[in-house]
């Protein structure tokens, strides 16, 4: 009885004061502007995420497993209340607090490896065998690590200020945020609690707008988000995430928009890959290529598109090689070349990689397999200079350029401001420039979100939602892009560990021998490391993976399937694809495979 006691009058306390903090923070409201009632709620959530954080470390190893979830989810759904915020204002310190459970290395650092923590590390311990006294060691650590940051954000919570721009710009990338990894199970793998956190999130971002008093249409909307989300009975594998985008998360994004402008709250000038002013990221100008291109890339004006695609054809790139960029990039093939991997011209033999379409190239901040450079200027000049790919010299094309009258004429239109046009530098300026427009994001998929909701038949919704939900394909190919570019910002690529083997021998499978990223900077866990490529018109561009080994989308489906290379037997102990069967039906495999035949894009590339 008295342990009972001693229970209900700490339960008691903790109620109490949580009432004290919500009448505080009603005080706190009086008299001050939106942005500064954000602040207050910004401070009033992060106390309670520290209060929340150290309980549990307080019962870390008294409580059985059951409590410590419990504990667990409290502490995550204050996070989710004050994602938008964290994430906006301090991304690194979101990135200790939430990133993903896998070891990372810094753009400027590449071969300095940071370790995993934050939510995800800890889920991972509370999920697995939280009996065992290391596993409990290892939970106060990382609750450790987390108080740390928390500590770090109060800190700095009294010189951060909020403006009513700023407020709704984090509030709608946190909701793309919400829509391209929360409801995938991105940031829940184990817990698997992605719905109630979605719905966390849709309440928050309630709550700071209802501070701004916004229209009803928007909170409607918005309660009409979390209601779905959170209906009694709902299932992570069956929750009908098309019907959720169509019928209430697009509504909400637009309403929105459209009561920042009744508002009258400017839109932030940031440069970003989404427009700040954009009514959604699924609308058709959504985003901006010119995000990912360098301060000097040539303006795309009609004249340097027309040189670019005839540079893009031209075989004197090559020099005496006779092969162009279209050799390989073959238009009516979505611009792959249709072979496992295309012939070197060193010698009788292929090329190390499957040739990549260039369809949406231009969306993401890394090219290559292996991520090696950023820009497609750079890529232009090192496939072109590649013995093995095109053999040229860039630093001789000019001079054999200059040989053709059409060529004089095309740069002069196309650079009309420089006394010498036909340079090595504008060579790669206008053939990235034409790469660069190769931008087609009007897939039957993209005009079915944009409410045209008989597009798409039944099979292809189911394989959508499948996508994004029990086949996982949505926590790496990030809605709307599809490929591995990093949402909401998207100015990070990531790379995965699938264990792809050599060939589709599955009774002695073998891993293929390509190190991949390990090559650039000898990192162990990027060994056989591959940027994520989009699936956008994936039905078009066979044969598959790094290297080409399979022929069909059936194949790939398979794979994954069985859990990659891990699955299937192979020793690929860095493995970020989990290797548990993902246990998928027939039906669902070939609803998946419709799917992404949804995503081939209606938008003909002139060639």
């Amino acid at each position: 009885m008295p342990s009972r006691l001693i229970r209900y009058s700490a339960a008691s306390g903790r109620l109490w004061l949580l009432g004290f903090s919500v009448l505080l923070f009603s005080f706190a409201l009086l008299r001050k502007t939106p942005a500064e009632q954000v602040k207050v709620y910004y401070d009033a959530h992060l106390h309670q995420l520290h209060n929340a954080l150290t309980h549990f470390q307080e019962r870390a190893y008294q409580a059985d497993t059951i409590v410590l979830r419990t504990e667990f989810a409290a502490c995550r759904r204050e996070y989710k209340a004050l994602e938008f915020a964290v994430e906006y204002y301090y991304p690194h310190a979101a990135g200790r607090i939430n990133g993903a459970a896998l070891p990372e290395t810094e753009p400027g650092e590449p071969g300095e490896v940071i370790p995993p923590s934050g939510f995800q590390v800890l889920e991972e311990y509370v999920y697995a065998a939280p009996d065992e006294r290391a596993t409990r060691d290892l939970i106060y650590q990382e609750l450790d690590n987390l108080l740390f940051q928390v500590r770090q954000l109060e800190q700095q919570a009294p010189h951060l200020s909020f403006s009513d721009a700023e407020v709704f710009n984090a509030v709608r990338l946190n909701l793309y945020r919400l829509a391209a990894k929360g409801i995938s199970g991105f940031d829940s793998p184990a817990a698997h609690a992605s719905l109630p956190e979605a719905a966390v999130t849709l309440q928050a971002t309630r709550e700071v707008l209802a501070l701004y008093e916004v229209p009803a249409a928007l909170t409607s909307q918005l309660r009409r988000c979390e209601a779905t989300i959170a209906a009694p009975r709902q299932d992570f594998n069956s929750f009908d995430r098309a019907r959720f985008f169509t019928r209430c998360f697009n509504p909400a994004l637009a309403a929105l928009h459209q009561a920042q402008l009744q508002l009258r709250i400017p839109f932030v000038r940031d440069r970003r890959a989404v427009r700040p002013d954009a009514a959604s990221f699924f609308v058709a100008d959504a985003f901006n290529s010119s995000f990912f291109a360098p301060t000097d890339a040539a303006a795309p004006t009609p004249a340097v598109l027309a040189l670019g695609q005839a540079l893009f054809k031209e075989p004197v790139l090559s020099g005496k090689a006779g092969r162009s960029c279209a050799s390989c990039h073959e238009p009516s093939r979505a611009y792959t070349d249709g072979l496992r991997v295309n012939s070197s011209l060193l010698a009788d033999a292929g090329l190390e990689r499957n040739t990549p379409t260039l369809l949406n190239a231009a969306l993401q901040p890394d090219q290559f397999y292996d991520s090696r450079v950023h820009f497609l200027e750079d890529q232009v000049h090192a496939v072109v200079t590649n013995k093995a790919e095109m053999g040229g010299q860039l630093s001789q094309a000019p001079a054999l350029l200059r040989k053709k009258a059409t060529y004089a004429k095309q740069f002069a239109k196309a650079f009309d401001k420089e006394k010498q046009p036909i340079t090595e530098r504008n060579i790669r300026r206008a053939v990235a420039a034409y790469v660069r427009s190769l931008v087609g994001l009007n897939s039957r998929f993209d005009q079915f979100l944009r409410g045209d909701t008989a597009v798409l038949n039944n099979q292809e919704i189911l394989g959508f939602n499948v996508f994004m939900g029990k086949a996982q394909c949505g926590t790496c190919h990030y809605l709307p892009l599809f490929n591995g570019t990093v949402p909401p910002l998207y100015d990070k690529t990531e790379s995965e560990v699938l264990g792809v083997p050599a060939t589709t021998d599955t009774l002695h499978p073998r891993l293929d021998a390509d190190p991949g990223k390990f090559l650039l900077y000898g990192v162990a866990h990027q060994r056989h490391a591959f940027k994520t490529p989009t699936v956008r018109n994936a039905a078009r561009t066979a044969p598959y993976m790094h290297n080409g080994v399979y022929q069909t989308l059936e194949q790939v489906l398979d794979f994954y399937n069985k859990g990659g290379g891990a699955g299937l037997g192979l020793e690929v102990p860095n493995q970020t694809l989990a290797e548990d069967r993902l246990n998928l039906s027939t039906t669902e495999q070939q609803a998946i495979v419709a799917f992404i035949k949804a995503l081939n894009d209606t938008r003909e590339v002139a060639y």
